[in-house]
Order: structure tokens, then C-alpha cells, then sequence
């Protein structure tokens, strides 16, 4: 079966805000506030507003409505203000939004009441960093629980808190908290290095950069820039060039190290990425909150960039981060005022100004995201990214022709085709053959295939087309059967498999795949529909008609659905292999 999705529009880092509803797996007398439990959990002993406003707090949360729950809570407050369960999850109000002074605020007063008071410390330790009071930060830091997501952002704070304190081997010393846990070896060496840096400890700043280039930290982009604001920062300015020229042949179109280059070449300075403790804490939540997200823990994340941006304002990528998780929530214009309050002018403006279009189409203003893009286009004219969202809006909205247009635009303005520009033809393939151009299709399908050979998307997309064509069915064959063998698990791939060997006739064999592939994706309409088709072919009409329910009940595409009714009526009519 094909499969198509935004290959370079739409949202990037899977983080949401999920951390608001934290309470709602405990009992429901559990997250009563304390005043309605003293009071035997009965709403007559309070106005009728209280615990009302309590509540509809609690459900805001559920609907992922940090700033709605925070104003019913504060309201709830107003009239029970000492209430320790109504001040704690106030705070988490407070965090999921963003508001972090009014998290400031609140965390002295939760800290009085009992029970796991971690965020409220972690809160203090923030704000005592943010006025450089590092021993008030240590204590604050020390209560907070080494557990959850703090056995990693613990050692890195503390870390930074002590190198603000005077004591580098004591911070580096800090970090080694990290090797009890896999997958956090890069993280570990790059602070390292950090910290050497800022220490200006030259000889453990030079080992620290070699040990974390050589390690799995060495493609990142961060790491680049910091070391190479070192190295120009000690008088090494050949080694920063052949580091950036290397860095740009794996990664041309990184636009940090382009910046970078021309600073270079304008015999500017090279700015570093932290110069001092507070820069190093915010780099540290900023990585963390990167890592975090990755794990879906998106009201954690969300908080801990709050929390950078709280110690350094000026934090780009941390705003950019930040919209992410936005798009992510589908809080477009949340994400919109991110994308824009970012200087065009920065390494990221330009990538802020395509997103701040995506945002903007989907707030419904079309147009105007056009429009938008049309002038970074025009204002980059060696550049394909505008471009390439471009056709991605229209791909969105359906227009496949025009999207084809807009794509073709892009590759246009390559100079020559290399590997990675597989991703375009392959989209641009696709735009064609739903707009029912199939040569212009086949045509991009198979240069897709020439710069990146055997890639299993383009293998399934092609060889289905095929099929569907009943065209070049032998090859079409031993390209499937090659792309199933790299994604055995892609119920896709694996139900186009199974398809081809029905057009064949070959019911047995599509028996046997239809049915692996329904086990992987069984919630597909198409995939359910092939088997149903295929069990009939082999005698097994009940299971067929049972098969072709589902596929109505799974909810399939407009056009499917007469198709489908009728061979629930009235079954399938010639066997396939005469109609060949």
C-alpha cells in the first residue's frame, strides 16, 4: 500500500504539554483541597464558587489549558489561599503556561505544606540561579527528589552551580552522577567540555573538546559552534576553518556554521555559546529539555525551557524549541508569536520565518502563508527550503498540481542532484501521480531511486504503483520483496507485498502477507479491504465478508465505500488471473 505524509513541512519535535494532568491518575478524594477534606468533603461549608473553581481548574488541566486552570485556581485561592493541595497544583498551572514568575511566587508558600515538594524547589533553586545566588541554589537543588527526570538534570544544574561557586573539579566531578544511566554519555561530554571552557582551563578544555568531538556528540551542531568559538577565542583560527569546512561537507546546509563561516571570513570574533555559569545552566536545561522530549515527556520539557529562557533570554533555539512543542500541542498561534519574536537577522530567522508560514496556513490563513514564503524565497534565491514548504502547504490542502509546481521549483534551483535530494523527487513523485500525471511520476520515482538506490519508501511507493497499474509485475515484485526485507515491520510495505501477489493470482502467498500486514496496522481501512479480498479468492467467505465489515467500520475514504458495500452484498465476481 502507499503512504504519503509532509516530508518537510508541519511540526519536527514530538513534544506536548502532558505533564498538567499528572494528577488524574490518583483518587479523586486524594486531589480534593485540604479545606473541602476538613470540611468531610462537603461543598456546603464553602461557597459555592470555591471548590467550582477548583474543578473546572482540574479540568482545563485535563484539556491542556495551562492558562485557563491557572485563573481558576488563583480565583479558588483567592478564597482558601493557605490550601496546600490548591497552591501546589496552581504551581503546575503556573509551569505548564509558562509562567514562571508567578511559579516564583508560589513556590515559597508550597514549600511549607507537606508532601513531594520538588518542583517548588527546583523552582527556588531556578530563581536563586537567575540572581547568581549559588549557595541559596545548591540548597534549594539538594531537596529537590533524585528521581524521574531529575536523575538527569540534577548533576547538570548542580554542575553549573558550583563552577558558579569557584570549584571546576568539583563541577566536572558533578557530571559523573550521569554514567549510571544508558544514553547519556554525549550529553555528559559536552558539558564537560563546556565547563573546562568557561573555567578557562585551557589544557582540560582542549581534552574535553577532543573526547567529546570523538564520541557520540561529535555531529552535533552546538558542539561545533562551542569549539570553534574556543579555538578562535585561543588563537587557532586555521583549525576553526578546516573544523566548519568539514563540518559544512557532511552537513551543507546546517545555516549555524554557514553564520559562523562568514564571521570567519569577515575576520569577526566568534561569539561562544556560554561564557558563564548562567549561560552553562541554560544551555544544560536546553539539552535536557531536547532529550526529554524526545521522550514524549512534553510538560517537563516545556518547563525546563521555560526555566532556560528564564536565564537567558537571548536563547534562540530555545524559543525555537519551544514553538516546536507549540505546533506540536496544535497551538498555532502560540507558535506564530515564537517563530516571530525571533531576529530574522539570526542564524534561525530564517528557518523561524518559514515556520512562523507553516504556523500561519494552519490558523486557515492560506494566502498569507504563501505569501510569506514567496518573500524568504525571494530574499534567499540560492535557497529550496521556502520553496519546499511551499509545495507543502498545497500537499496539505490536497492540490497536488500545484504542489508538483512548487516542488519542481526547488529542485530547478539545484545546481546539481546529490544523494540527500532523494526526499524531493520522491515528493515530487507523489504530487504527480495523485494529480494523475503518472510519467512525470515514474520519471521522479525513478531518479529518486538513482540517487538513493533501495530505499524502502520509494521500492514500496514505485513497485505499488505498478501493481495498481498491472504494469512490470515481476520487477515490481523483486523490488517489494527487497523493501519488506529492510522494513519487515511496516504493515505498508508489507500489505503492498501481499497485494502484488494477489494481482499475480497468487492467493496463498497474499493470504499470508494481507494477514501480517493487518497485524501491524489493523486500524487501515485498505490494508483490511485487500485481505478480505484475498481470503475470498482462497474460499474463505465468511472470513472475507467478516473482513470487508471492518473495513467499513474503520472508516475508509468516500470513494471506497460503495466499492466495499458491494462486495459485502454480493462478493467478488471473475478471479483476478482472468481479468490479466
Amino acid at each position: 500500500m502507499k503512504k504519503y505524509k509532509t516530508v518537510f513541512g508541519g511540526v519536527i519535535l514530538t513534544v506536548a504539554l502532558g505533564a498538567c494532568a499528572a494528577n488524574s491518575a490518583s483518587s479523586e478524594r486524594d486531589v480534593l483541597p485540604n479545606a473541602f477534606q476538613d470540611a468531610g468533603g462537603t461543598a456546603d461549608a464553602f461557597p459555592s464558587s470555591y471548590f467550582g473553581e477548583y474543578l473546572a481548574g482540574r479540568e482545563a488541566l485535563r484539556e491542556q489549558d495551562a492558562a485557563v486552570a491557572l485563573d481558576y485556581f488563583e480565583n479558588a485561592l483567592r478564597q482558601q489561599k493557605d490550601d496546600s493541595i490548591l497552591l501546589g497544583i496552581a504551581l503546575q498551572a503556573a509551569l505548564a503556561k509558562g509562567d514562571i514568575q508567578r511559579a516564583i511566587a508560589l513556590a515559597p508558600e508550597v514549600v511549607k505544606g507537606e508532601g513531594d515538594n520538588s518542583s517548588a524547589y527546583l523552582v527556588l533553586a531556578i530563581d536563586a540561579l537567575s540572581r547568581k545566588d549559588f549557595t541559596l541554589a545548591e540548597e534549594n537543588l539538594a531537596k529537590t527528589e533524585n528521581t524521574g527526570f531529575n536523575v538527569l538534570l540534577k548533576p547538570l544544574l548542580m554542575a553549573w552551580i558550583k563552577l558558579g561557586q569557584g570549584k571546576t573539579d568539583a563541577a566536572i566531578a558533578e557530571l559523573d552522577a550521569l554514567d549510571k544511566y544508558n544514553g547519556f554519555d554525549a550529553l555528559k561530554q559536552y558539558q564537560a567540555a563546556l565547563l573546562a571552557d568557561v573555567s578557562m582551563d585551557r589544557a582540560r578544555a582542549d581534552a574535553q573538546y577532543a573526547k567529546s568531538l570523538a564520541g557520540p556528540s561529535g555531529r552535533a551542531v552546538r558542539l561545533v559552534q562551542s569549539y570553534g568559538a574556543y579555538l578562535d577565542r585561543t588563537g587557532r583560527r586555521d583549525e576553526v576553518r578546516a573544523l566548519f569546512e568539514d563540518y559544512l561537507d557532511k552537513y551543507p546546509l546546517s545555516p549555524t556554521i554557514q553564520i559562523e563561516m562568514e564571521d570567519l571570513e569577515a575576520g569577526r570574533p566568534l561569539e561562544p555559546i556560554v561564557s558563564s555559569p548562567l549561560d552553562g545552566a541554560a544551555e544544560a536545561l536546553y539539552s535536557a529539555a531536547s532529550i526529554i522530549g524526545q521522550e514524549r515527556a512534553v510538560g517537563v520539557a516545556a518547563t525546563y525551557i521555560y526555566f532556560a529562557l528564564l536565564l537567558e533570554p537571548d536563547f534562540p533555539m530555545a524559543r525555537v524549541l519551544l514553538a516546536e512543542t507549540a505546533e506540536d500541542r496544535d497551538k498555532w498561534q502560540e507558535a506564530l508569536d515564537l517563530y516571530s519574536d525571533i531576529n530574522p537577522q539570526s542564524p534561525y530567522g530564517k528557518n523561524a520565518q518559514i515556520r512562523a508560514a507553516w504556523a500561519t496556513y494552519k490558523l486557515g490563513r492560506m494566502d498569507e502563508a504563501k505569501s510569506r514564503l514567496e518573500a524568504v524565497a525571494s530574499e534567499y534565491p540560492d535557497d529550496i527550503e521556502s520553496l519546499v514548504v511551499l509545495a507543502d502547504v498545497s500537499r496539505d490542502a490536497k492540490d497536488w498540481a500545484q504542489a508538483a509546481r512548487d516542488y519542481g521549483r526547488a529542485i530547478d534551483r539545484l545546481p546539481t542532484f546529490e544523494e540527500r535530494h532523494w526526499s524531493l523527487f520522491y515528493a515530487r513523485g507523489i504530487a504527480y501521480e495523485q494529480s494523475k500525471q503518472w510519467p512525470l511520476a515514474e520519471a521522479d520515482l525513478l531518479k529518486s531511486l538513482e540517487l538513493r538506490p533501495d530505499h524502502p519508501q520509494v521500492l514500496n511507493y514505485l513497485a505499488y504503483s505498478w501493481v495498481d497499474r498491472n504494469e512490470n509485475l515481476e520487477t515490481a515484485k523483486d523490488m517489494l520483496i527487497k523493501a519488506v526485507s529492510l522494513r519487515p515491520r511496516d504493515g505498508f510495505i508489507v500489505d503492498s507485498l501481499g497485494w502484488l501477489y494477489y494481482r499475480l493470482g497468487e492467493y496463498q502467498n497474499a493470504v499470508i502477507q494481507l494477514e501480517k500486514a493487518v497485524s501491524l496496522e489493523a486500524a487501515d481501512p485498505t490494508i483490511t479491504d485487500h485481505l478480505a479480498d484475498a481470503y475470498w479468492r482462497v474460499g474463505r467467505r465468511e472470513e472475507a465478508r467478516y473482513q470487508w465489515q471492518r473495513a467499513l467500520w474503520l472508516d475508509p475514504a468516500d470513494d471506497q465505500v460503495p466499492l466495499i458495500t458491494e462486495k459485502l452484498k454480493n462478493g467478488l465476481k471473475d478471479d483476478i488471473k482472468a481479468q490479466n
